[in-house]
């Protein structure tokens, strides 16, 4: 008897072409805001030292690749003077990232036990019965 595995089909982890099942996500998965964007982290930190450290805080975030980066650096131009706001957004800049799980997709259905074309490719009918390919393969 062959396994359907993790992809619902015997053959492979891809979608299969014959029997039309797709792969199963077991897990869920846990996604970060982490987004490094080399650009806007190159401009950030030449800003940083021609400002002499007052736009640490936005380097930092982009270094990090904060998610909020953009309203870090605006609130270090706007407030950054009133040293408060400096500490506020060094604050941001260094806070833990944001993070979530995002739920697995219902996984589909098996096919109904029945005759399909064998997955191995032999050109034959395989019996599914509803669990596992049986064998031998009938013509």
């Amino acid at each position: 008897m062959r396994s359907l595995g993790l992809s619902g089909c015997a053959r492979s982890s891809h979608a299969c072409e014959t029997c039309g099942t797709v792969p199963r996500m077991t897990h869920p998965q846990f996604v970060r805001d982490k987004r490094t964007k080399p650009i806007q982290l190159t401009v950030a930190w030449c800003v940083a030292l021609l400002s002499l450290g007052y736009m640490l805080p936005w380097a930092i975030a982009a270094t990090r690749g904060k998610a909020n980066q953009g309203s870090i650096g605006l609130l270090n131009l706007l407030l950054g003077w009133t040293f408060i706001g400096w500490i506020v957004a060094l604050v941001m800049a260094c806070a833990a990232h944001q993070g979530g799980v995002v739920a697995a997709p219902p996984q589909p259905q098996a096919p109904p036990p029945g005759w399909y074309p064998d997955p191995a490719g032999s050109g034959q009918q395989a019996y599914w019965n509803g669990y596992a390919w049986t064998s031998p393969p009938q013509p």
